[in-house]
Protein backbone atom coordinates (compact mmCIF):
# COMPACT_ATOMS: atom_id res chain seq x y z
CA UNK A 1 0.00 0.00 0.00
CA UNK A 2 2.35 2.35 0.60
CA UNK A 3 4.32 1.56 -2.61
CA UNK A 4 1.37 2.28 -3.90
CA UNK A 5 0.96 5.86 -2.14
CA UNK A 6 4.60 6.89 -2.88
CA UNK A 7 4.14 6.00 -6.77
CA UNK A 8 0.63 7.88 -7.06
CA UNK A 9 2.83 11.12 -5.58
CA UNK A 10 5.40 10.73 -7.98
CA UNK A 11 2.95 10.51 -10.38
CA UNK A 12 1.55 13.85 -8.99
CA UNK A 13 4.65 15.51 -9.02
CA UNK A 14 5.46 14.38 -12.56
CA UNK A 15 2.15 15.85 -14.10
CA UNK A 16 2.75 18.68 -11.84
CA UNK A 17 -0.49 18.17 -9.70
CA UNK A 18 0.86 19.00 -6.39
CA UNK A 19 -2.22 19.75 -4.51
CA UNK A 20 -3.51 16.13 -4.84
CA UNK A 21 0.17 14.80 -3.71
CA UNK A 22 0.07 16.91 -0.51
CA UNK A 23 -3.43 15.90 0.57
CA UNK A 24 -3.74 11.89 -0.45
CA UNK A 25 -3.16 10.50 2.74
CA UNK A 26 -5.89 12.41 3.96
CA UNK A 27 -8.28 11.91 1.04
CA UNK A 28 -7.89 8.18 1.05
CA UNK A 29 -8.37 7.91 4.61
CA UNK A 30 -11.95 9.68 4.38
CA UNK A 31 -12.29 7.62 1.38
CA UNK A 32 -11.58 4.78 3.30
CA UNK A 33 -13.94 5.97 6.37
CA UNK A 34 -16.90 7.00 4.16
CA UNK A 35 -16.70 3.96 1.73
CA UNK A 36 -16.90 5.99 -0.64
CA UNK A 37 -16.20 4.29 -4.66
CA UNK A 38 -13.83 5.35 -6.95
CA UNK A 39 -15.55 7.54 -8.68
CA UNK A 40 -16.06 10.11 -5.79
CA UNK A 41 -12.85 9.45 -4.84
CA UNK A 42 -11.30 10.67 -8.50
CA UNK A 43 -13.73 13.21 -8.03
CA UNK A 44 -12.45 14.54 -4.29
CA UNK A 45 -9.01 14.14 -5.67
CA UNK A 46 -9.70 16.20 -9.00
CA UNK A 47 -11.62 19.39 -6.74
CA UNK A 48 -8.73 19.26 -4.30
CA UNK A 49 -6.76 20.45 -6.99
CA UNK A 50 -8.61 22.31 -8.57
CA UNK A 51 -9.06 24.43 -5.66
CA UNK A 52 -5.34 24.57 -4.92
CA UNK A 53 -4.24 26.17 -8.50
CA UNK A 54 -7.41 28.79 -8.21
CA UNK A 55 -6.38 29.74 -4.63
CA UNK A 56 -2.49 29.93 -6.26
CA UNK A 57 -3.39 31.59 -9.78
CA UNK A 58 -5.43 34.36 -6.80
CA UNK A 59 -2.29 35.12 -5.05
CA UNK A 60 -0.08 35.26 -8.32
CA UNK A 61 -2.84 37.74 -9.77
CA UNK A 62 -2.99 39.97 -6.46
CA UNK A 63 0.90 39.99 -6.64
CA UNK A 64 1.29 41.02 -10.31
CA UNK A 65 -1.93 43.76 -9.94
CA UNK A 66 0.45 45.57 -7.21
CA UNK A 67 -2.26 47.26 -5.35
CA UNK A 68 -1.82 49.37 -2.62
CA UNK A 69 -2.36 48.34 0.93
CA UNK A 70 -5.53 49.92 1.76
CA UNK A 71 -7.70 48.27 -0.89
CA UNK A 72 -10.94 46.88 0.81
CA UNK A 73 -13.83 48.34 0.28
CA UNK A 74 -15.64 47.22 3.35
CA UNK A 75 -13.81 50.26 5.24
CA UNK A 76 -15.15 52.27 2.09
CA UNK A 77 -17.05 55.38 3.44
CA UNK A 78 -19.19 56.04 0.05
CA UNK A 79 -21.51 58.49 1.39
CA UNK A 80 -18.95 60.57 2.25
CA UNK A 81 -17.93 60.97 -1.43
CA UNK A 82 -21.19 61.50 -3.31
CA UNK A 83 -21.77 57.77 -3.90
CA UNK A 84 -24.36 55.65 -2.83
CA UNK A 85 -24.24 52.21 -1.58
CA UNK A 86 -26.45 51.44 -4.66
CA UNK A 87 -23.97 52.16 -7.09
CA UNK A 88 -21.01 50.96 -5.07
CA UNK A 89 -22.53 47.59 -5.19
CA UNK A 90 -23.57 48.04 -8.95
CA UNK A 91 -19.70 48.98 -9.69
CA UNK A 92 -18.63 45.71 -7.28
CA UNK A 93 -20.56 43.52 -9.58
CA UNK A 94 -17.62 44.72 -12.33
CA UNK A 95 -20.09 44.14 -15.12
CA UNK A 96 -18.67 47.06 -16.65
CA UNK A 97 -14.82 45.99 -16.94
CA UNK A 98 -17.18 42.84 -19.80
CA UNK A 99 -18.65 45.54 -21.45
CA UNK A 100 -15.53 47.65 -21.60
CA UNK A 101 -16.46 50.47 -19.82
CA UNK A 102 -13.76 52.61 -18.43
CA UNK A 103 -14.46 54.40 -15.15
CA UNK A 104 -12.95 57.85 -14.49
CA UNK A 105 -12.46 58.82 -10.82
CA UNK A 106 -12.34 62.82 -10.24
CA UNK A 107 -12.29 64.62 -7.20
CA UNK A 108 -9.85 66.47 -4.66
CA UNK A 109 -7.19 64.86 -2.44
CA UNK A 110 -7.91 62.57 0.28
CA UNK A 111 -11.84 62.00 -1.07
CA UNK A 112 -10.80 57.85 -1.60
CA UNK A 113 -10.60 57.71 -5.04
CA UNK A 114 -6.96 55.12 -4.70
CA UNK A 115 -9.07 53.31 -2.36
CA UNK A 116 -12.16 53.02 -4.86
CA UNK A 117 -10.13 52.00 -7.26
CA UNK A 118 -7.74 49.78 -5.60
CA UNK A 119 -11.06 48.15 -3.51
CA UNK A 120 -12.88 47.61 -7.50
CA UNK A 121 -9.23 46.26 -8.55
CA UNK A 122 -8.78 43.60 -5.70
CA UNK A 123 -12.67 42.56 -6.44
CA UNK A 124 -11.53 41.79 -10.04
CA UNK A 125 -8.59 39.76 -9.03
CA UNK A 126 -11.10 38.17 -6.92
CA UNK A 127 -13.32 37.18 -10.05
CA UNK A 128 -10.51 35.85 -12.06
CA UNK A 129 -9.01 39.03 -13.80
CA UNK A 130 -6.02 40.03 -14.56
CA UNK A 131 -5.14 43.64 -13.24
CA UNK A 132 -2.66 46.31 -13.97
CA UNK A 133 -2.89 49.03 -11.03
CA UNK A 134 0.45 51.80 -11.40
CA UNK A 135 0.56 54.46 -11.49
CA UNK A 136 0.25 57.36 -14.43
CA UNK A 137 3.93 57.77 -14.01
CA UNK A 138 4.87 54.04 -14.41
CA UNK A 139 2.68 53.65 -17.64
CA UNK A 140 3.86 56.65 -18.94
CA UNK A 141 7.85 55.61 -18.46
CA UNK A 142 6.63 52.24 -19.38
CA UNK A 143 5.04 52.87 -22.99
CA UNK A 144 8.34 55.67 -23.33
CA UNK A 145 11.13 52.37 -22.69
CA UNK A 146 9.43 49.30 -23.74
CA UNK A 147 10.96 49.19 -27.42
CA UNK A 148 14.65 50.01 -25.13
CA UNK A 149 14.69 47.66 -21.68
CA UNK A 150 14.35 44.39 -21.08
CA UNK A 151 12.26 44.51 -18.40
CA UNK A 152 9.99 47.54 -19.39
CA UNK A 153 9.06 45.08 -21.99
CA UNK A 154 7.90 42.35 -20.04
CA UNK A 155 5.79 45.02 -17.57
CA UNK A 156 4.09 46.11 -21.36
CA UNK A 157 2.94 42.71 -21.90
CA UNK A 158 1.73 42.94 -18.51
CA UNK A 159 -0.18 45.69 -18.97
CA UNK A 160 -1.50 44.59 -22.62
CA UNK A 161 -2.64 41.40 -21.18
CA UNK A 162 -4.79 42.83 -18.11
CA UNK A 163 -8.18 43.24 -18.16
CA UNK A 164 -8.89 46.18 -15.47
Amino acid sequence: MENQKQLVKQLCSDFRISAIAANLDQIIATAESEDIGYLELLTRLLKTEQQHRQQRDEVRRMKSAALPRNNDLLNYDAKRNGLTDKRLATLRELNWIDQLFNLVLMGPSGTGKTMLAAGLAKDAVKAGYHVYFRTMEEIVSTLKTKDFVRSQTAEYKKMVRANL
